[in-house]
């Protein structure tokens, strides 16, 4: 049973809806049938069926953010010659500029307008019909607030939401049924992949490939989350010495594992093993070592347990 009116239900749809996806929401649920009605035409208005094959495309960029709630297919038969049209509204400035690049290199008719052009006029549009030669329908005229209301009747909230929107207008450049117009609207829709995680910067403790962490390991360098190994789980303490390509040195003094030239993990350790020598000569070195800091472990990464 179809009411002569809209039903409760989608009446109260339309209603809740605030914002411009909102409306691109319901729209697209209209286009697939789960939505019985469309505000602004007559009660259970559906799509026409020269557009059964292209109302997936359509749902799809209504859900993008595309409200495209006017659309045809093309057509030629006999007298009468169609070019395939959509005209919606957008406020994302990243998919307007990705709709009017990809129409741009696909060649399709393009005009945008916003409700202040009206105050000029409707301007010319794009015929996209035409019967005996004669045009009968035009998509791309500039909409003012008035044609606005009367899309969106008593839906106040729509009308605020519609009305700041900028007006795209997408046809084919030939009549007749093709697919050009459904493809480029298609790849202009088709939602964005999604960012890559950062491979160099931890989001949680900050630290990068270059920037080693506490915990030592080599930062981000290849985490779909974005964290570095020691964020993740902490437990992890990366050995240092997997990470280096030379073989770690054991101070001959002392047995602490480090990475250099010497035989010692300092100098300190390397004058400590000199028992030849006076007490006060080793002083004397022990104190010019500290005077120059050279008590340091060789490698920054183990320290000396002498």
């Amino acid at each position: 049973m179809y009411l002569p009116w809209m039903s409760r239900a989608d009446r109260k749809r339309w209603k809740a809806a605030r914002t411009l996806p909102d409306l691109g929401s319901l729209a697209a649920a209209w286009w697939e049938g789960s939505v019985r009605h469309l505000p602004g035409h007559r009660a259970g208005h559906r799509p026409h069926p020269l557009l059964a094959d292209h109302t997936a495309v359509l749902a799809a960029a209504n859900r993008t953010g595309f409200l495209a709630v006017a659309a045809q297919a093309g057509l030629a038969d006999g007298t009468v010659r169609q070019r395939a049209a959509v005209q919606g509204f957008a406020t994302d400035p990243v998919l307007i500029r990705r709709l009017v690049d990809v129409a741009e290199n696909a060649g399709l008719k393009i005009v945008l307008n916003d409700f202040l052009d009206a105050q000029h006029g409707p301007g010319d549009g794009i015929t996209v019909t035409t019967h005996d030669g004669q045009a009968v329908n035009v998509f791309g005229e500039a909409l003012g607030l008035d044609d606005i209301k009367a899309m969106w009747p008593r839906l106040p909230h729509a009308v605020e939401a519609v009305a700041p929107a900028l007006q795209i207008t997408l046809t084919d450049p030939e009549f007749g049924p093709r697919s050009l117009l459904w493809d480029t609207l298609a790849t202009a829709t088709a939602p964005a992949p999604p960012a890559p995680a950062p491979k160099i910067l931890c989001w949680e403790c900050s630290c990068t490939y270059r920037d080693n962490c506490a915990d030592g390991c080599y930062g981000v360098q290849d985490q779909d989350d974005g964290r570095c190994e020691a964020c993740i789980d902490p437990s992890v303490v990366i050995d240092w010495s997997k990470e280096v390509d030379d073989e770690p040195t054991e101070c001959q003094l002392c047995g602490a594992r480090f990475y250099g030239f010497s035989d010692y993990c300092t100098t300190a350790c390397e004058i400590a093993d000199l028992p030849d020598l006076p007490d006060d000569e080793q002083q004397q070195r022990a104190s010019a070592a500290a005077r120059t800091g050279d008590t340091t472990p060789d490698s920054p990464w183990t320290a000396c347990p002498f």
